[in-house]
């Protein structure tokens, strides 16, 4: 039960947290750079890249630059995929970004899923055969 419980807390506050960024505010952006780095080593010691993009938006008259794609990083250990999202976000191009009303100068490229709330039903499985079980060792005569 209690790993189900995690769990289920897991998933719900990645909903939360995909359901704040609709108020976020969709705002015009311009790339500025687009970058693969390759820098660092994956746990195992092979390249780990890393897709970085800078751009620059303007909200209720003030500039701000931006550097998050998503909320988390946007990482693989295969080149390949990291350059199709590259392509996305291409130097110079004109793009949207999502701005946070009630902190300007944290926006995103790439609103979060709210697909969590659609894998919440199955921790609570763990949830309910748990408790199901306890109750049958408590009230079994």
């Amino acid at each position: 039960m209690g790993a189900g419980w995690i769990l289920t807390q897991y998933l719900w506050n990645s909903y939360q947290r995909a359901s704040l960024m609709d108020s976020w505010v969709q705002t015009p952006c311009q790339i500025i750079s687009s970058e693969i780095d390759d820098t660092q080593l994956n746990q195992k010691g092979f390249p780990k890249y890393s897709l970085e993009v800078t751009y620059q938006y303007e909200y209720e008259g003030k500039k701000f630059t931006g550097d998050q794609i998503k909320r988390l990083p946007t990482e693989a250990s295969d080149l390949k995929k990291v350059q199709k999202k590259q392509k996305s976000w291409p130097e110079g191009t004109e793009s949207v970004c999502w701005v946070n009303p009630d902190e300007p100068n944290s926006a995103v490229l790439k609103k979060d899923t709210k697909a969590a709330l659609y894998s919440i039903w199955f921790p609570c499985l763990f949830i309910v055969g748990g408790a199901g079980m306890v109750l049958t060792a408590l009230f079994r005569k």
